[in-house]
């Protein structure tokens, strides 16, 4: 078996932010296959965007085409924001740090540490196996679920019936995720000239606190925080305003706003005011299995650009709510796109899939579980091209990916594997729940 804690540390070491492209893991992750005696693994080149990204497939075992099972993680990271705020690593997100039971350092949970575990039970299990399983790790989760539609829009999904999709759930088995949607609205602004009046405030460095977008309430939105300001200051113009990343899904930690005569205020503070009215609305419908319980927006990202303020925004709506009637009202304060949507993960409680699963957790000492999630993932896309998905992976999502500091639990990693040979055993090894 390999040293899951050691390969954890590497590949946290080996930088794969999405938009960077992912050559680098994926060499890392084919070592990885390479020591544990399985096939190197395919690596697929694929241009998205004018970035060249990877995916490595390997195919394990055999058995009918139609009744195969797909192992998926990817490998790809969000941005990892202010490197100060990684307090835990010294200053350095791609140094992995061990505290007790705790792993810091990004990927550790989303979700690229997860592939050493989904490998490494694969190759424990492989001469047991009677069906055959594809293990992916797939490129451009975090900006569109890019890995899993080209997965999909080749073919390479046609004959497996089942896919188990990595993400930090500690270890529950996630039957039902939300949708996800980004927008981007763009606020017209009009220039006015130095004789504008109202009182002087200076340029400002907003400060808020980084979290995942599926629950902004844990996090701090900085954006949000300057326009407060802007509305709160009594100040009539603005020169600037920038803040966010690459990633909308991220709450943004920082904003920059200055208040020299260039651009009205008004459209700014209008376009405030009718996103905490969506925010208000958003709270009249409820679904009791996810948290928080009903569908959720956040700004991401601002800059200034040919006369408009451009947000970068998302939404996730709970199941039955549409993304677009849900920000339809902010058509009234801005120019409204649709950037992409991916779709929500609806597995019946009470599928094959899940009742094998629960027998799995079962097998392996662990609890049974089976519970939502806030999060959109892959298992959407898998799920729309016909596969029986779930969401299922170690490490703790809320409150901790997609912001400094994120960690794992050691004794987690080994739990998953233990689960992931368990699943292996009833999913393609011969065995079944009756």
């Amino acid at each position: 078996m390999a040293d899951l804690v050691a390969w954890a540390e590497r590949f946290v070491a080996t930088p794969s932010e999405s938009r960077l492209g992912n050559a680098a893991i994926a060499d890392v992750a084919g070592e990885l296959l390479c020591e544990l005696g399985l096939m190197a693994g395919e690596v697929e080149s694929v241009h998205v965007g004018g970035t060249l990204h990877h995916a490595l497939i390997c195919d394990v075992g055999h058995g009918e085409a139609d009744d195969a099972l797909l192992l998926v993680t990817h490998l790809d990271t969000v941005p990892p924001g202010d490197s100060a705020a990684w307090t835990e690593t010294g200053g350095n997100p791609f140094r992995a740090t061990r505290d007790g039971d705790r792993l810091y350092g990004l990927g550790s949970a989303d979700a690229k540490v997860d592939f050493i575990c989904k490998a490494t039970a694969l190759a424990a299990e492989r001469e047991s196996l009677a069906r055959r399983v594809r293990l992916v790790g797939t490129f451009g989760e975090e900006i569109g679920m890019l890995g899993a539609r080209w997965l999909v829009e080749t073919g390479l999904t046609k004959g497996h019936s089942r896919a188990l999709v990595g993400e930090p759930s500690e270890l529950a088995v996630i039957h039902a995720h939300k949708g996800y949607a980004v927008y981007e609205a763009r606020v017209r602004l009009e220039r006015v000239t130095s004789s504008a009046g109202g009182p002087r405030v200076d340029a400002q460095v907003v400060r808020g606190a980084a979290a995942h977008s599926s629950d902004p309430a844990l996090g701090k939105n900085a954006i949000l925080g300057a326009l407060e300001l802007l509305a709160s200051s009594g100040a009539r113009t603005v020169s600037a305003l920038s803040g966010g990343g690459a990633a909308v899904n991220v709450v943004p930690e920082r904003c920059e706003i200055a208040f020299e005569p260039a651009w009205s205020a008004e459209p700014l503070v209008a376009f405030l005011r009718a996103w905490r009215a969506l925010e208000e609305s958003l709270r009249a419908r409820e679904d009791s299995r996810f948290s928080p319980a009903h569908s959720v927006v956040s700004l991401g990202r601002v800059g200034l650009a040919d006369g408009c303020a451009v947000f970068g925004f998302d939404v996730r709506p709970i199941p039955g709510a549409d993304a677009a009637a849900l920000v339809a009202p902010l058509a009234r304060v801005s120019e409204l796109t649709c950037v992409r949507t991916n779709p929500a993960l609806a597995t019946a409680r009470d599928s094959a899939l899940v009742r094998e699963l629960e027998a799995s957790q079962r097998a392996a000492g662990l609890p049974v579980r089976v519970e939502t999630k806030a999060t959109c993932t892959e298992a959407g896309i898998l799920a729309s091209a016909g596969l029986d998905a779930v969401v299922l992976g170690p490490g703790t999502s809320v409150g901790n990916v997609h912001k400094p500091n994120e960690h794992t639990r050691i004794s987690q990693l080994s739990q998953a594997v233990t689960l992931y040979r368990a699943a292996l055993t009833r999913l393609a090894g011969g065995a079944r729940c009756s």
